[in-house]
């Protein structure tokens, strides 16, 4: 059944060997936990795989994956062995995973909507039998090479807009957007927060890729501004090795600037007072946008002296993850869809990227490019599906979605003498047409944006309990059919529905609260 391609002693010596990671860390084969990467938990070989092995040939399968794993990224080598411990889990000692028959019954016990799982090992296989380790035969390999199976079903999140795990809505990620800046400006929301947030819905990249920033990949010129983003996924690119770059807002520019300002003076904090000085040593091209601020810190004088900073120096995909959960708590916005939470994960943020562009007509090219895909496979699911996720809003739908979206964020007021500004006449904010007042506005700084329409998703605003808000509403209803008359793009129209719910949240609202009066006053 196998071929035995090394003597034992030399297999011995080659299991405790030093073999170096792709991504460059020291590990040895022979033993039971890997480390294959800065940051990461360690890959574990006392899971069920053993037991699914002939006993004399798990060394040569520990000694083939260490060779792999020079080749190939930690998330490649871990989806082999838990390929391989979710196969032993339900299949028990009976089986011999490297005996033909036994492979072809685990392809008809999973069944068609799990062959992805025996897909990632036969690949694997093939690479143990050309690696020269010895352990399998030509016939075993030969054998299992015809067998067809299907690989990874792509893209059914997108297909069936998932409500959990596909696209947000153009209403949803408006409302994290608005629920972003609301926090931001009230300080419930941290600058590297906000930051991470528009870099995930401005470039839709992973967080492989959003973690791997420096704050010299920031450019502007002529008053455009651009990111140049370290690939990530694709096969034998290592750490920052290549780069895309793409366009992104100014102002998102500048913040990573003023997030760099404090970042260093966080890392002075860490410093003794004789290494402080070193910080002023550090370039754009040093300093991590996410980074971790103890590791640099105690590395600092090195970093100095090479001019190099590693991966250990920024934080981990789980760090940028854990920080996107304290988003979603801090926010707390809801889905016009569900009314449940909106749940930020940047596989969503990047399932929108490239719905949006399928909608406005971009096609398989400008897509794959915009999601730095190495081919245009994965794009196609974008044109594939039907793009148009924009609710057609009428009045009849948003007053049903209003209370499931919950858009309004402000506070309201029985008139205006109970508002903060409320003795400040300039502080009214009038109906579109300027015949009336529907509230106050409760920002003592400027503001340079459009009222009422902007208003009523802000934080700051205090709707009055008896203004015209059926005004606005219809203001905007009429607006929208305007937009989507002229122009024909359902897209565009769809930039006033965010704020028509929240207008119709605030018209519920009031009623609710009219009622509750009427009720305590009969009750007197």
């Amino acid at each position: 059944m196998r071929t035995e391609k090394l003597s034992a002693s030399e297999i011995g010596e080659q299991l405790n060997t030093p073999h170096k990671s792709f991504a460059g860390l020291d590990f040895m084969p022979a033993d039971d936990f890997w480390r294959l990467r800065e940051k990461y938990q360690r890959l574990g070989f006392n899971g069920p795989a053993r037991l699914i092995f002939p006993d004399d040939t798990w060394p040569l399968f520990k000694l083939a994956l260490a060779r792999y794993a020079r080749k190939n990224k930690i998330g490649s080598v871990a989806t082999v062995v838990y390929a391989l411990n979710h196969i032993s889990a339900h299949f028990g000692v009976s089986l011999n995973i490297l005996d033909e028959a036994d492979f072809i019954s685990v392809k008809a016990k999973l069944g068609s909507a799990n062959e992805n799982v025996l897909s990632r090992v036969r690949g694997f296989f093939k690479f143990w039998f050309q690696s020269g380790v010895g352990g399998l035969s030509e016939e075993f390999v030969k054998a299992i090479s015809k067998i067809k199976l299907k690989g990874v079903t792509k893209g059914e999140a997108v297909k069936k807009h998932d409500p959990h795990e596909g696209p947000y809505t153009p209403i949803e990620l408006q409302s994290v957007i608005d629920g972003c800046n609301n926090a931001f400006e009230e300080g419930r929301l941290d600058l590297d927060q906000y930051a991470l947030v528009l870099l995930y819905v401005q470039r839709g990249a992973r967080s492989n890729q959003i973690k791997n920033l420096r704050v010299g990949d920031f450019h502007c010129r002529d008053g455009k501004a651009t990111v140049s983003v370290p690939r990530a996924k694709q096969r034998g690119v290592g750490f920052r090795e290549e780069f895309s770059t793409f366009p992104i807002a100014t102002d998102l520019y500048r913040l990573i600037h003023i997030l760099k300002r404090e970042s260093l003076k966080e890392l002075q904090r860490l410093l003794p007072d004789d290494r402080k000085g070193l910080v002023s040593q550090l370039t754009d091209d040093l300093i991590p946008v996410f980074a971790d601020w103890e590791a640099l810190a105690s590395d600092l004088p090195e970093i100095i002296k090479s001019r190099k900073t590693k991966e250990r120096h920024h934080l981990s995909e789980h760090d940028l993850y854990r920080r996107l959960c304290n988003v979603d708590e801090v926010i707390n916005v809801h889905s016009e869809r569900t009314g449940e939470p909106i749940h930020l994960t940047a596989q969503r943020f990047r399932r929108t990227l490239g719905t949006d562009m399928a909608r406005e007509g971009y096609g398989v090219g400008p897509i794959s490019i915009a999601l730095d895909h190495t081919d245009y496979q994965n794009a196609g699911v974008y044109v594939a599906t039907s793009a148009d996720m924009a609710t057609r809003l009428d009045l009849k739908m948003g007053k049903l979605l209003a209370p499931l979206a919950q858009a309004f964020s402000g506070m309201m007021v029985r008139k205006e003498s109970e508002a903060i500004r409320g003795d400040d006449p300039g502080s009214r904010i009038r109906t579109i047409s300027g015949s009336d007042s529907v509230g106050t506005c409760g920002n003592f700084s400027f503001c340079g944006s459009r009222a009422p329409i902007a208003c009523y998703t802000c934080i700051k605003f205090q709707p009055w309990l008896n203004a015209p808000h059926d005004e606005i509403a219809a203001e905007l209803y009429a607006e929208r059919q305007h937009i989507l008359d002229v122009t024909g793009d359902e897209t565009i129209a769809a930039q006033l529905d965010r704020t028509i719910l929240a207008v119709e949240d605030v018209i519920r609202r009031c009623e609710e609260k009219r009622i509750k009066l009427v009720e305590i006053e009969s009750d007197e």
